[in-house]
């Protein structure tokens, strides 16, 4: 044994292991490198969502309809060169219509500034377009509110709109359907005060269908101003439930002889007077009691809301005869 490992061939054995050690040292780290770089290259597919999409054409004197606002697009390729094109967004999806002609047309949608690493398809491919000559026209805004988000009682007594006017530019075709230019207010409360809001212009036509146009401005303020109609009227007493055995009301008669009560216009009109009933149930002899004014629909309030009413009595209570107990 000491022989052989004083022996040459037991050196030359030690020295090639030694070499193919630090072969393997010196090479691990471009190893792991080749296969971080094959994993980074393995072929993925995505599709991104909501990507604008740009037109050029002469936008002075030509409009073009049926563009879409956003697409889809779907790469294919290294992971890495994906992920970076979703972060960054820094590709563009175009329609190009700089040399094409007035009429109707089937377009693709192209891109640039995409990795040639990468397959690309936008979905859709292509779309169809319209080119007209453009046109511009000044139209009234109609302001709009809906009654049922009214307080009750309350009812509209203007609706106003600023600006009064737009502008609507867009084909001649489309303009000239035009029959609604319309801003609707919308609300989240109940409306008993004056309020204002901003509202989207829509633009319609007869058949209430959106016309591809474009309004300047694109949203206008609407206000709308209430009002709580009010009337008095007079008071009518009756008497309600059976007083006791013996005792007949004479007379009820309120202190206060008129009250105004707020609510609907069309509600008031058919009104001349309320009728309240006063509970006589126990009483025995002339008093003065409290009572509530209860509101029927389409009102809101009543002033005065309590009132006290006199009630005279005639007669006097007859004592109940004992109930004989069972022996």
């Amino acid at each position: 044994m000491d022989k052989f490992v004083e022996s040459s061939w037991f050196v030359r054995i030690v020295a090639l292991l030694l070499t193919i050690l630090l072969y393997i040292s010196v090479n691990f780290n471009d190893f792991q490198l080749i296969q971080k770089a094959d994993k980074s290259s393995q072929t993925n597919s995505e599709i991104i969502t909501d990507v604008p999409v740009q037109a050029y054409y002469d936008t002075e004197n030509l409009f073009v309809s049926g563009i879409p606002d956003k697409v889809k697009v779907e790469l294919e390729g290294p992971k890495s060169i994906i992920e970076s094109a979703k972060r960054l967004r820094d590709f563009e999806l175009f329609i190009d219509l700089t040399n094409t002609s007035i009429g109707k047309h089937r377009v693709p949608i192209k891109y640039k500034q995409l990795s040639d690493k990468l397959k690309v398809r936008v979905i859709p491919e292509t779309v169809d377009v319209t080119i007209e000559e453009k046109v511009s026209d000044y139209f009234v805004v109609s302001p709009e509110f809906n009654d049922n988000m009214l307080a009750e009682g309350y009812q509209e007594e203007a609706v106003s709109v600023d600006p009064k006017r737009v502008k609507v530019t867009g084909s001649k075709a489309a303009l000239n359907k035009i029959v609604y230019v319309k801003a609707t207010l919308d609300v989240k409360e109940k409306v008993d005060k004056e309020t204002t809001g901003t509202a989207k212009v829509q633009v319609l036509d007869g058949e209430l269908n959106k016309l591809d146009v474009k309004v300047e401005p694109e949203t206008v303020q609407v206000s709308i101003s209430v009002k709580n109609p009010s009337k008095k009227i007079a008071l009518r007493m009756f008497p309600k439930g059976t007083p006791p055995k013996g005792i007949k009301i004479k007379s009820i008669k309120p202190e206060t002889e008129e009250i105004t009560i707020y609510g609907k216009e069309a509600i008031l009109k058919e009104m001349e007077e309320l009728v309240v009933p006063v509970e006589v149930d126990g009483i025995k002899k002339d008093a003065t009691i409290t009572v509530p004014i209860e509101l029927g629909e389409g009102l809101n309030f009543v002033s005065p809301q309590i009132i006290k009413v006199k009630v005279t009595v005639e007669g006097s209570p007859e004592d109940e005869p004992e109930k004989e107990s069972g022996e």
